[in-house]
């Protein structure tokens, strides 16, 4: 599908929903054949800007002059914040394990973590958590993560943080052209990279509580909510937004 370059302006309804920072999209790039291109679109990425510019780069097996930049050091959920605020990165991998799990850029479960850190009652209980987690089915070969302003306009997931009240407007956007309901689908596990990414690929929409690894490392704010919006949901969300009549306190 090749994508129209989207300038920030065409979403100002979503953009204005953000009281601190800035939508963050995230753009999966996959290895097909000779070529680069991005999870849900064909148009070849170009020029991102690494994190501080200092992120240090290793050849791509087989790929010759093509370079990919390595595993970073901060958490995806990190990641997300810090794009929120203004950065851009590119990178392999992030660092935090069951983020690897959700991503697919690991197969070994986090029920042991999960049943060590104290949120759940038993092993049992830790594994189905575990298997419960939604996981990127695709290899890719690298992720971008940008505030919208400096996005191309070629996504694949749009996430946000928001108050309750902004989250219910979403989600009243979503029902507004064929009256259809939002499932919530969470544990609060995984919040960004599963809920908002993973799970927003695959639904639409991943509405989030947050996580306690999010909530504790990337520091968003106790009355915010992450959501994520697929690509493809984004326009009907942002016209929903533009008609809906406005919340009276």
């Amino acid at each position: 599908m090749q994508r129209k370059e989207v300038p920030f302006s065409r979403y100002p309804e979503l953009k204005r929903f953000m009281e601190t920072g800035e939508p963050v999209c995230v753009t999966f790039e996959i290895e097909e054949g000779n070529e680069k291109e991005e999870f849900r679109g064909s148009v070849p990425f170009q020029d991102a800007v690494p994190f501080r510019g200092a992120v240090p780069k290793e050849k791509v097996a087989g790929k010759g002059s093509e370079e990919l930049p390595e595993k970073s050091g901060f958490l995806f959920c990190e990641l997300v914040q810090k794009a929120r605020m203004g950065e851009k990165f590119r990178i392999s991998g992030q660092s935090c394990s069951p983020g690897d799990y959700v991503l697919g850029l690991s197969e070994k479960s986090p029920s042991e973590y999960y049943l060590k850190s104290g949120r759940y009652g038993n092993m049992q209980a830790a594994e189905k958590a575990a298997l419960s987690l939604p996981r990127f089915k695709r290899k890719f070969c690298s992720v971008v993560i940008e505030p919208l302003s400096l996005n191309r306009g070629n996504f694949d997931v749009l996430i946000l943080f928001l108050k309750p009240e902004k989250a219910m407007r979403i989600i009243q956007a979503n029902a507004y052209s064929e009256g259809t309901r939002t499932v919530i689908d969470t544990m609060g596990a995984a919040s960004i990279c599963g809920d908002c990414t993973v799970l927003a690929l695959e639904k639409g929409i991943g509405l989030s509580f947050g996580c306690k690894g999010s909530r504790k490392h990337s520091g968003y704010e106790d009355f915010e909510v992450p959501l994520g919006i697929a690509f493809e949901k984004v326009e009907e969300i942002e016209e929903g937004l533009s008609k809906l009549p406005g919340t009276t306190h």
